[in-house]
């Protein structure tokens, strides 16, 4: 080592082997390791305009590709190698390695054949609020309650159990607790699915800014696939709960909820388009999110499961939608014609079959979009590292769990009390809770009866 006042120069006797030597086994576990390693930090650099490294990341990628039968040179040397010999075989112009040179094999070993090994390496912390753990305990419990009304709902008005089993039995008591509680499940699968539908929203906004260049960050990819694709999922809770459970009473509150998930399905769908136009035409111009795309992300899956189904469940719901238009404008409207008598009564058959295959399709839909988000999720999380973040608990996972337990509460009440005297004690004193013997239903008829003034039997209800 010689030295001088203005700088200190290393001299050294080793010469690097060519580049024919030097070891790019695809094999190597060791190596593929540190290229992964390497090619993350430097893209993470890139991305972030910065100029340099860690040196541990350079040797560790270094010292792998050295031949074992040389001389091994000390840190000093190799660090001068990178630096004086390696990375100025640089094009000033596209900032891209020189063809043939050191510098672009080093740069294409680790995405060519360690892709495994850089997404390791990527800093990739998931979407818990989406895809956590306890987010998918609450899309499976949701997902069975709702199957398990639907089936109760079902066999309550089936002629077959109607005969079989009289009104004072075990059965019949059980489906009442079904049949009665099926209003508060509907309202809170419809909150749900707004709050989950503008959350999407949200994510989206920001990733159709991210690409836009208004806003920083990373992961808008998975973020805006989950956000969605599970906010749609959670639009056909309600939907399944509302073709089955025709007896609950209509509500502007309940219509404005279903107005408002329309509309923000129809945003986010036009956010979703707009991001991903580039996200398909690999012009995203945030480049760890491109690597993401092209080498980790599971794009089989993505193209055929995920977004068929997402198709599928979108399509479905405005067709639903479509139809309460089409019925609410023809419903009361009278014709004096053959054709229209026979449609009516071609209609008025074939609705129970249409309205059970369009109930069947909307459970079969709402599970497979469940069980493919399961398995989607977990391949990302077997591609990234260990800075994943999806099976976390968060203190929202925690409050969304709890979500369907004012459902469960609900339920039990009505079983304990009957559905009179449980959904009695929701109101307050002043009124009570009566029994439709009406044999035709008329929605504007009094839902509740007022308590006369006095000391009666009904204020201790």
């Amino acid at each position: 080592m010689s030295s001088n006042e203005s700088r200190v120069v290393w001299s050294t006797d080793w010469q690097p082997p060519a580049l024919s030597a030097l070891n790019f086994n695809p094999d190597d576990e060791v190596l593929c390791q540190a290229a992964g390693a390497w090619k993350a930090i430097n893209v993470g650099s890139f991305q972030h305009q910065q100029n340099f490294i860690t040196a541990d990341y350079v040797l560790a990628y270094l010292r792998a590709i050295l031949p074992s039968n040389i001389m091994q040179p000390n840190d000093y040397t190799l660090l001068h190698w990178y630096n004086d010999r390696i990375v100025v075989d640089m094009d000033e112009t596209t900032r891209m390695p020189t063809h043939g040179s050191l510098l672009e094999t080093l740069s294409d070993f680790p995405l060519e054949y360690c892709s495994a090994d850089v997404c390791k390496n990527l800093d990739w912390v998931g979407d818990p609020d989406v895809s956590g753990r306890g987010m998918l305990i609450t899309y499976y419990i949701a997902a069975a309650l709702v199957t398990i009304y639907a089936c109760a709902l079902a066999l309550s008005r089936s002629s077959i159990l109607k005969g079989r089993y009289p009104a004072s039995s075990k059965r019949a008591w059980l489906l009442s607790g079904f049949e009665e509680s099926v209003s508060t499940f509907l309202d809170g699968t419809l909150i749900f699915a707004v709050s989950m539908l503008a959350a999407a929203c949200f994510r989206l906004s920001q990733a159709f800014f991210q690409e836009a260049g208004a806003s920083n960050g990373h992961w808008m990819i998975y973020a805006s696939i989950g956000s969605i694709y599970m906010s749609t999922f959670s639009s056909l809770l309600p939907l399944l709960l509302q073709l089955v459970a025709r007896d609950v009473r209509r509500h502007w509150l309940r219509l404005l909820l279903w107005t408002l998930i329309l509309f923000l399905g129809i945003a986010n769908e036009i956010l979703y388009d707009c991001f991903f136009a580039k996200v398909k035409a690999y012009q995203l111009k945030d480049l760890i999110e491109a690597i993401w795309l092209s080498y980790c992300n599971p794009n089989a899956l993505l193209a055929h499961g995920l977004l068929p189904t997402l198709r599928l469940a979108q399509i479905l719901l405005v067709l639903n939608a479509l139809y309460y238009v089409v019925y609410r404008s023809c419903r009361g409207k009278t014709a004096n014609t053959k054709r229209w008598a026979k449609l009516k009564a071609f209609w008025q058959g074939a609705k129970p079959y249409i309205q059970s295959l369009n109930a069947a399709i909307c459970c079969l839909l709402m599970w497979s979009i469940l069980g493919v988000f399961h398995y989607y999720r977990d391949l990302v999380n077997d591609a990234a590292g260990d800075d994943n973040q999806n099976s976390d608990w968060t203190f929202g996972q925690v409050l969304s769990v709890a979500t369907w337990l004012p459902v469960l509460v609900e339920f039990a009440t009505v079983l304990k009390y009957g559905p009179e005297e449980g959904l009695g004690k929701k109101i307050s004193r002043n009124y009570t809770v009566v029994s439709n013997t009406a044999p035709v239903y008329n929605e504007k008829d009094m839902q509740y009866s007022r308590v006369e003034t006095g000391f009666t039997s009904t204020e201790h209800i």
